[in-house]
């Protein structure tokens, strides 16, 4: 990933003001969507991984894992140590609020 990538990557990141869901990682670029998708369906990843996948330096990986901690995609591991941080993928995320129907809704049923 070169810099451009890396800059829009974390734009596209920080766009979005919703929770990520794994059903959501499909709409990222590459190769963050590849690296993301296959940590959804393995259930972790560790931030050298991460790094290695997006050809990265991991501080710039640990950048993006940060984003997706606070959008509720990722969550650091217990298996983290001192040495390497593991992060496991969560299987979905807090529902998403509902939209009120417009109160004309069952008025318009009605007739």
């Amino acid at each position: 990933m070169n810099r451009e990538q890396f800059e829009r990557t974390l734009l596209e990141l920080k766009a979005r003001q919703e929770d990520i869901r794994p059903s959501d990682v499909m709409v990222f670029s590459e190769p963050l969507r590849s690296v993301l998708n296959q940590a959804v369906r393995i259930g972790r990843v560790s931030l050298t991984d991460f790094a290695k996948q997006l050809e990265i330096g991991r501080e710039q990986a640990r950048q993006i894992a940060e984003i997706l901690i606070a959008r509720h995609l990722l969550q650091i591991s217990g298996f983290s140590n001192d040495k390497e941080i593991f992060y496991e993928t969560r299987l979905s995320a807090m529902t998403r609020p509902l939209a009120r129907p417009r109160p004309d809704l069952w008025k318009k049923l009605d007739d």
